[in-house]
């Protein structure tokens, strides 16, 4: 499959990009610079004809490993390290997708412990007076934080895109987005991220797939192989002000997820109860990003 790619330097975050997120500061960003009329008519795109497709970030080479068939491995320290395994390089990647996880017995992933980890940690900060500006004596807090396993801080994570009508505007929001904060605690510095540098480039994908993987979150549907998590997200914009700031909570597939038929999800209707805004309707980007496999 034909996309193109961002690849992005993030700082602390309170977690890895995710399409709906990623979408999410999209509309925003619309709304905010061309207006709600021009933001209605995105919308109306998105619901029949997207303009394009968003896939969740990952590590920079590396995609999600696939949900499939497990590989039966004997060995107890081998079985662990293949059971801690996120991400596949593109070339083991496009081996796994033809071959299943048989193609992970002599992968670098797996023999060399290259796949990239990502440690979840602890920051702390100090609270703030907001009548002076100053730290306020005592007052600290502890924020959940991702780092990626990268002593020399020089990877990179991707967000790819499928773009199938003219979206000029993709690097420069995300450069925005980038520049305020990405989800969960931006207004205290988490989040940032910088586009350092895009790319049309070819994603791996079986030939004569009998099944499809998802890069992004997406609505579970049919007979496959898939994790699911509940998800509430919050509201964004100045609704994350509004009298009830989550959206309506449900059930999805998550990112590696193997469906035996493409899914149908598009928007989502998550508008919670009261609305944050009279005949206003909340909506959550569920859109696969699918690429072939073979069973």
């Amino acid at each position: 499959m034909r996309v193109r790619a961002f690849h992005l330097k993030l700082s602390s975050i309170t977690a890895p990009p995710r399409a709906p997120t990623l979408w999410g500061h999209l509309a925003w960003w619309v709304r905010y610079t061309e207006g709600e009329e021009k933001l209605k008519e995105w919308l109306e795109a998105f619901q029949h004809d997207p303009p394009f497709l968003l896939s969740s970030a990952f590590p920079t080479g590396y995609l999600p490993r696939p949900y499939l068939p497990q590989l039966q491995v004997e060995d107890t320290q081998a079985r662990k390290a293949l059971k801690k395994i996120r991400y596949l390089s593109l070339k083991t990647f496009a081996r796994v997708i033809q071959e299943g996880e048989q193609a992970l017995r002599d992968a670098p992933e797996l023999k060399e412990g290259k796949a990239p980890k990502v440690t979840l940690a602890s920051q702390t900060r100090v609270g703030i007076n907001r009548t002076t500006g100053t730290a306020q004596e005592g007052i600290l807090f502890t924020d959940r934080v991702y780092w990626l396993n990268d002593k020399a801080q020089q990877q990179t994570w991707t967000v790819y895109a499928q773009v199938r009508q003219q979206a000029d505007y993709l690097e420069q929001v995300l450069r925005e987005v980038g520049t305020f904060g990405y989800g969960g605690k931006a207004s205290v510095g988490l989040g940032r991220f910088e586009v350092v540098d895009t790319q049309e480039l070819e994603l791996p994908e079986a030939e004569n797939p009998t099944h499809y993987v998802t890069l992004s979150p997406t609505l579970p549907q049919g007979e496959g192989f898939y994790a699911l998590e509940t998800y509430w997200g919050r509201l964004g914009g100045h609704y994350a002000l509004a009298e009830t700031p989550f959206k309506r909570p449900y059930l999805r597939a998550v990112e590696g997820s193997v469906f035996k038929e493409k899914p149908k999800s598009s928007l989502l209707d998550v508008t919670p109860a009261p609305a944050p805004e009279a005949g206003v309707r909340v909506w959550e980007y569920l859109y696969p990003f699918c690429l072939g496999v073979r069973i």
